[in-house]
């Protein structure tokens, strides 16, 4: 875990908190995928027992943050290029679309406000160059447009596959260096989903997800589902 320690949190066992805090760790990116998260280092930073660390240990297990195997230690979750560019995309982007149909005949100002308000977040992020911040700010953006719809069928797929694109963020957002481009196409898309027809929202949205969101398509090439992205 080289040199990031977790909080102390004296007598406050609690497996949420436990949980929160490496979630968080792995999410800007203290943590890396592959790396060891053994029970007794954490126990000591956090200056609590082992039984809610091994509790929420197994709740990040389920979001597919980390990964345990029998005899070994848990570490954290890495994620293959096949995942993403096969599985992963492919799913957000039906549940967009899908979203999208249904949130365009409903589309009202406090729905602008919401997402107007989440697009200047990015845009303060990009200007601070606080890529954590942003990569949080895109994925509020399109979970909103999930949560939108009525069905709890598509925000619990969602949640299914959120984290897991988080990894992706996590470990390739190195390479992504026109922070300004993220707020401006998703300002692109604000606007045609206030302005324009479904299918011009559903054509640009295809196009944001497929080709131009680079926090999602850092890959060339064909994949393979046993390629890590490097």
């Amino acid at each position: 875990m080289a040199t990031f320690h977790f909080k102390n949190q004296e007598n406050l066992s609690l497996r949420q908190r436990v949980m929160s805090d490496i979630r968080n760790a792995i999410i800007q990116g203290h943590l890396k995928p592959g790396d060891k998260l053994r029970e007794l280092d954490i126990s000591q930073q956090m200056a609590i027992s082992r039984g809610p660390i091994r509790e929420a240990l197994r709740d990040l297990e389920a979001l597919g943050l980390v990964v345990s195997s029998p005899y070994r230690e848990t570490t954290v979750a890495d994620v293959s290029k096949g995942e993403v560019v096969d599985l992963l995309i492919p799913i957000r982007l039906q549940l967009e679309i899908y979203a999208l149909k249904q949130i365009q005949s409903n589309w009202n100002d406090a729905m602008y406000q919401s997402l107007r308000d989440i697009v200047n977040s990015m845009k303060e992020a990009a200007d601070n160059g606080d890529l954590v911040s942003l990569v949080e700010a895109d994925i509020r953006f399109h979970e909103s447009i999930v949560s939108s719809e009525d069905s709890p069928y598509t925000q619990q797929i969602w949640s299914g596959i959120v984290n897991r694109l988080r990894l992706h963020f996590i470990k390739n957002t190195k390479l992504f260096v026109d922070l300004a481009r993220v707020p401006a196409e998703h300002e692109e898309l604000l606007q045609a989903l206030q302005n324009e027809p479904f299918e011009r929202v559903k054509e640009l949205w295809t196009q944001h997800i497929l080709q131009d969101d680079c926090l999602l398509c850092f890959h060339d090439g064909p994949s393979t589902n046993d390629d890590t992205i490097k």
